[in-house]
């Protein structure tokens, strides 16, 4: 099985050409990709912020750490994706993979790019966190994503406009990178997963007290962000929920749950 037919938008050679080092040479590079450059305004509109206030972050990459990034993804990619098509048969001619320098919005996130569920891979952010050596596994969950996508047959970001269902796409996200890579998983640091598995009931706690009193659970996700001194715990609670769900249902079946089902196990696993 090769990997040839695979729509990959590589914007990295575009941006060095373009990039100096200052805020307008990123605008130049970016408005060469519109339909791009607005996936990233929108990404930080939709939580009231202004996409201009972030333009400052960029003048924290170097250029070798991107360069570095950008290798080690395009290593990745197709290892990745030969494996996930012979898991879960999703056919390369289904979606697209983009790399773009952004403004911090993702190491990776999927979304309708070109017509087609997309992954894009933001090469500042992997930087950013530190994640060129972990980036096989960075990509195996973002096509745990997108092999939730296809298989649900509609949009899951859809799906995410809704908090409580970031437990359940980024659960199932998880266990696909748990399938495809094993641990460490690309998020975790020393003693991050051992930490979860003894506080497994307080992260459960706190992540329904924050829904029961209507906050903001981005906190559980968002890189800039943690709960008890920790980040990213709700990727080990998903995973935990998505593993439960297994003791009934396939990977697919728990891949085409219904919204509201979805929803009562949810708060059903975080009584346990």
């Amino acid at each position: 099985m090769e990997w040839v037919d695979v729509v990959l938008v590589d914007t990295f050679p575009a941006f060095l050409e373009r990039w100096n080092g200052d805020e307008e040479s990123w605008l130049e590079y970016i408005r060469d990709f519109p339909e791009l450059f607005e996936k990233i305004r929108m990404d930080y509109e939709k939580y009231g912020n202004d996409w201009r206030d972030y333009l400052r972050l960029l003048s924290k990459r170097e250029l070798p750490e991107l360069k570095r990034a950008h290798e080690r993804l395009v290593e990745a990619i197709p290892e990745v994706g030969v494996r996930i098509e012979e898991l879960f048969c999703v056919e390369q001619e289904d979606y697209n993979i983009v790399i773009y320098v952004g403004l911090e919005n993702g190491a990776g996130w999927v979304t309708e790019f070109m017509g087609k569920p997309s992954i894009l891979f933001g090469l500042e952010a992997i930087a950013e966190l530190g994640w060129h050596d972990n980036v096989r596994g960075l990509v195996a969950h973002e096509f745990g994503h997108l092999v939730h996508w296809v298989v649900r047959g509609g949009s899951i970001e859809e799906l995410e406009n809704e908090e409580i269902m970031w437990l359940y796409t980024e659960g199932f996200a998880q266990r696909i990178e748990d399938i495809v890579t094993g641990r460490p998983w690309h998020l975790e640091s020393e003693g991050w997963f051992e930490w979860c598995v003894e506080n497994e009931r307080l992260i459960k706690k706190e992540f329904l007290r924050r829904l029961r009193a209507n906050e903001p659970l981005n906190r559980f996700f968002g890189s800039w962000y943690r709960v008890f001194g920790r980040r990213f715990l709700g990727y080990y609670l998903g995973y935990r929920f998505v593993e439960w769900l297994e003791t009934e249902f396939s990977l697919r079946g728990i891949a085409l749950m219904d919204r509201e089902l979805v929803r009562d196990r949810i708060l059903e696993f975080l009584e346990l």
